[in-house]
């Protein structure tokens, strides 16, 4: 009995674990959601700085075009390196929790395992019992019927 304690004091650990790394892929996914937000929204600028043709436009505006559509696309490319970095981040948590989940399970099941032995040698013991209280019995039977 004290085994099984020991084992459920440890899953609940485990378990405990289980939650704060849960927890923490809730965080990254949102963060890894942020970063393609940002991204579309810089992808979408990009395509609304552009000069159309018939237009005039000045060699200065051109100029600035030029400059904030450069701006925008290192920004971009930035956003994009951020995203991969949260991606690699979110599939590393992922991998922890699923970890840490088989961890869980595996002491439910060390529990359920030894629980049940401790069944079955009680139920061996109660039979143990039942088989010398039937002896007993028998015997005594036998000397009185003599």
């Amino acid at each position: 009995m004290r085994r099984v304690k020991m084992l459920t004091h440890w899953r609940e650990q485990q378990q405990r674990q289980f939650d704060d790394i849960q927890q923490e892929y809730s965080q990254i996914n949102r963060q890894y959601q942020a970063h393609q937000d940002r991204l579309a929204l810089l992808e979408s600028l990009s395509g609304q700085y552009s000069v159309g043709g018939g237009q005039q436009t000045s060699a200065l505006m051109l100029k600035g075009i030029g400059r904030f559509r450069y701006q925008l696309d290192n920004l971009t490319l930035l956003q994009r390196q951020e995203l991969e970095m949260a991606e690699v981040e979110l599939r590393s948590a992922n991998e922890r929790m699923v970890k840490q989940h088989c961890q869980v399970k595996m002491g439910d099941k060390l529990i359920e395992k030894r629980q049940q032995g401790l069944i079955k040698k009680e139920e061996r013991q109660q039979q143990k019992i039942l088989d010398e209280l039937a002896a007993n019995q028998f015997y005594r039977q036998r000397i009185a019927s003599s």
